[in-house]
């Protein structure tokens, strides 16, 4: 031992630095526990914000220096003039003024009238010439309700208070493990919850020692597993966000903040922004929500969605709004699958009729309701590959083989899979397969709606100016340009004129020369024609698209969160909930109706039509009673024949219960069509119904050739206008032009619609029954003869123009 001691004593530094080096092993090993030890005494919270900014320091080179001083000398002489000494009060008197009656106007508006409020909140939006600092002034005295006001107004997006701390992004691991917890709360509540638990959200791993939050300079990647993992919760929050309760808890559980954190972590990602947006509008419907939206900060982002040019923003963050803005005299609420598209912001006066917009099977807003593609397919045969082009809603039956190669799956795979997996993993396999190819379906008509994943708005034509100096050589060329390019006496045929028409049909095959507009090298494009078309032809209606989930076979994503929603798919389950929420968002309130369904969207206001007229509720009744007009694209009254193709569905597909429920000559379509045939000679004799058909094949390629979808015979109602066009089923809801035959007759049924001053009742009431009506009211009249003849003459003058309208018009 002593001689160990004397030879350590003969070599002290390097004991010394194995002593140093252990020493800080023994640390790096336990260095939690050694940190928590530390934290017992140490407050590092004190010690952040004790620490002092280095100062930053500004090198002014000297000849900047002396000209900026000799320019602060000259400005000091010029105030010392008598013209500055009489400007400079003036001017900043108008500054002082500038900014007291915006304050004093902010101030009517949280603190005025109803009527006050209004006007108030015009002027306010119409300002725009403050400084920064004013509007955040401003905005920092702001109320919710004034905030919402000024955002549907149309508002400088300055009037908002910027997000809190918008320039840190918060780490993915941390919001997953949030909403994890906030998620947790529900289970008891909710079987669905708990279902997406087991199958997709398990429990997250602690969150220690990682960055919490990201500035917007550091690169923030997030791995695929992360990314699709937040993607199927905002999915799943959208889904669970339609019950009013766990709406409820989960806003108050500071649900908004996380939604935040996610709008910055796929402020890149348009489609997962949609999503967030419709949870947005599912909260917006609770009671009290605007408070919570505006200390949250999504009064300013939904300000500015509602100006971007993606149109699912643009529609969702004005539902959205729209549902917050209690002090609107137009207030209306808009629940899920109800869509404004028109108006989008305050308006003056209510509108003058409802134009209701249904989609069919796997169809959507901006999905079945696009302007048809000028450019089509030179490898197709019928002119469009309707599968793989912008032509892709309410298709039945989708092809496999090429769906595959688009998700990176070949034959050989598909074959060694099934050779060497056993029943429940074939069964797995086939189901993910199903998944892969509905959800290319689904994507494909995003993709070739546009390259990219933004759904841009129309650009509207903008005047170019002439640059011409000759007087006389620009007037010349701008009279030539105003010009039209044919003259009256032309008239020019509709490129998509009927094939053929009812006999009694009427309608504008044509048009007079100087009125036809070239569109054929215009490039402009809309994704959604009722929303940018329909405006400004007649903007005082209010234009309504319905949008739903629907699927082609059983294995589809549909139901996927919650087992209950399977029975959605039923038409007369969905049917109660649409007529319900439309009822809720006071659809036909002393206005008229037009309702426009293709393919499956016919059949669904059908059935809640027929709903409408038996419900006890006055709400709902109304929907029945103001319906003026009904446009059916392509609807299978008597079913389609491509459902009962049961070699490809049932074997393959495992058709939806959409699918099999529009087989051709199924008892429940044959019932429902008579019972309607019935109330259009009885209770809707005052409808008038248009009907359309599709005069060409669509290419299926599943089966490699053309195949009808609605024949014209289940498309024929025998009732009304009918005609068939030289288009095929998906295109049926999709113009190519302004002046096409298909948006011109759109077009004249909401004129006629709007145009109609008459009642239902008084438009097929017989005269026979007037006549009794007064012969009752003689009755009662009083027993004096002067005055029993003075009665009969008011009576009989009352229901005179009544008489001499109808018989005019019969």
């Amino acid at each position: 031992m002593n001689n160990l001691s004397s030879t350590l004593r003969r070599y002290p530094k390097t004991v010394g630095s194995i002593g140093i080096l252990t020493t800080c092993g023994f640390i790096l090993y336990d260095k939690h526990r050694f940190r928590r030890l530390l934290s017992k005494f140490f407050d590092e919270n004190v010690a952040k914000t004790e620490k002092k900014p280095q100062p930053d320091y500004i090198y002014i080179k000297y000849h900047i220096y002396k000209e900026s001083m000799r320019k602060l000398k000259q400005q000091e002489e010029d105030e010392k003039k008598w013209i500055s000494i009489i400007i400079n009060p003036i001017g900043k008197w108008w500054k002082a003024v500038k900014h007291s009656v915006a304050w004093r106007l902010l101030n009517i508006a949280q603190n005025g009238s109803h009527h006050e409020r209004l006007k108030a909140v015009r002027q306010l939006a119409r300002i725009d010439h403050l400084k920064d600092w004013d509007f955040r002034h401003l905005a920092q005295i702001c109320d919710a309700r004034t905030a919402v006001s000024l955002a549907r107004s149309g508002a400088d997006t300055r009037w908002f208070v910027p997000v809190r701390m918008k320039g840190c992004i918060k780490n993915p691991k941390y919001v997953l493990s949030e909403l994890h917890d906030i998620l947790s709360h529900m289970k008891k509540k909710k079987e669905c919850v708990q279902n997406f638990f087991s199958r997709y959200f398990p429990e997250q791993d602690p969150v220690e020692d990682i960055c919490e939050f990201f500035t917007q300079e550091q690169l923030i990647t997030l791995n695929v597993q992360e990314s699709d993992l937040l993607k199927e919760v905002t999915s799943f929050l959208h889904h669970v966000t339609k019950d009013p309760d766990l709406a409820e808890q989960f806003m108050l559980e500071g649900g908004l903040v996380h939604l935040m954190d996610l709008r910055k972590i796929f402020a890149e990602d348009n489609e997962a922004l949609s999503t967030l947006c419709k949870i947005l509008a599912n909260l917006s419907v609770l009671p009290d929500s605007g408070e919570h939206f505006f200390s949250s900060g999504w009064i300013g982002v939904l300000a500015e969605w509602q100006q971007c040019p993606d149109l699912r923003l643009q529609v969702i963050s004005a539902k959205t709004m729209a549902n917050l803005d209690h002090d609107d005299p137009n207030y209306t609420p808009y629940p899920a699958n109800v869509y404004p598209l028109h108006p989008r912001s305050r308006t003056l006066s209510k509108p003058k009729a409802d134009i209701v917009f249904v989609h069919g099977l796997m169809g959507g807003v901006f999905i079945t309701w696009r302007q048809k593609d000028r450019k089509p397919n030179e490898l197709s045969l019928y002119g469009k590959n309707a599968f793989y082009t912008s032509e892709t809603d309410d298709v039945f039956l989708v092809g496999e083989q090429r769906r595959w190669k688009m998700n990176g799956n070949g034959d050989d795979n598909g074959k060694n899979n099934s050779a060497t997996t056993t029943n429940e993993e074939e069964a797995k396999a086939k189901e993910d397969e199903i998944k892969n190819m509905e959800e290319a379906a689904a994507g494909v008509a995003r993709k070739e709606a546009g390259n990219d994943k933004l759904l841009k708005a129309a650009k509207k034509p903008s005047a170019k100016t002439l640059e011409i100096s000759d007087v006389a050589t620009k007037e010349l060329v701008e009279t030539l340009q105003n010009e039209a390019e044919l003259e009256s006496d032309w008239e020019v045929v509709h490129p998509d004129v009927p094939l053929s028409a009812s006999e009694d049909s009427t309608g504008e095959f044509s048009v007079a020369g100087n009125k036809w507009i070239n569109e054929d090298n215009d490039e402009d494009y809309t994704n959604c024609w009722p929303m940018e078309w329909l405006p400004e032809d007649h903007p005082n209606v209010r234009v309504i698209g319905i949008d739903y989930t629907s699927a082609l076979t059983e294995w589809s994503n549909f139901s996927k969160y919650c087992p209950c929603e399977k029975g959605q798919g039923y038409i007369d389950v969905r049917a109660t909930t649409l007529m319900e929420r439309l009822a809720t968002s006071d659809v036909g309130h002393n206005r008229p109706i037009v309702w426009i369904g293709h393919s499956m969207g016919g059949l669904l206001t059908k059935l809640i039509l027929i709903k409408a007229k038996d419900s006890k509720d006055p709400k709902v009744q109304q929907l029945a009673e103001s319906t003026r007009s009904i446009v059916f694209l392509g609807t299978p009254h008597r079913g389609s024949p491509i459902a009962k193709w049961r070699q490809h569905m049932q074997v393959i597909l495992s058709p939806s219960i959409e699918v099999k429920e529009m087989e051709e000559d199924a008892p429940k379509l044959l019932t429902l069509h008579q019972e309607f045939m019935k109330c259009l000679h009885t209770c809707f004799r005052h409808v008038d119904i248009l009907s359309i058909a599709e005069g060409a094949p669509t290419m299926l390629t599943s089966f490699k050739f053309p195949l009808h979808i609605v024949t014209e015979e289940s498309a024929r109602i025998d009732y009304g206008d009918f005609y068939v066009l030289k288009d095929d089923h998906l295109s049926l809801s999709k113009p190519i032009f302004r002046q096409s035959f298909l948006y011109q007759r759109l077009l004249r049924v909401i004129e006629e619609t709007i145009n109609e001053q008459k009642s239902p009742q008084s438009k097929y009431e017989a005269p026979t029954n007037l006549i009794k009506q007064q012969e009752k009211q003689i009755k009662v009249a009083p027993t004096s003869s002067i005055q029993t003849l003075i009665y009969q003459t008011k009576d009989i003058l009352g229901f005179l123009p009544q008489l001499l309208f109808k018989f005019s018009t019969s």
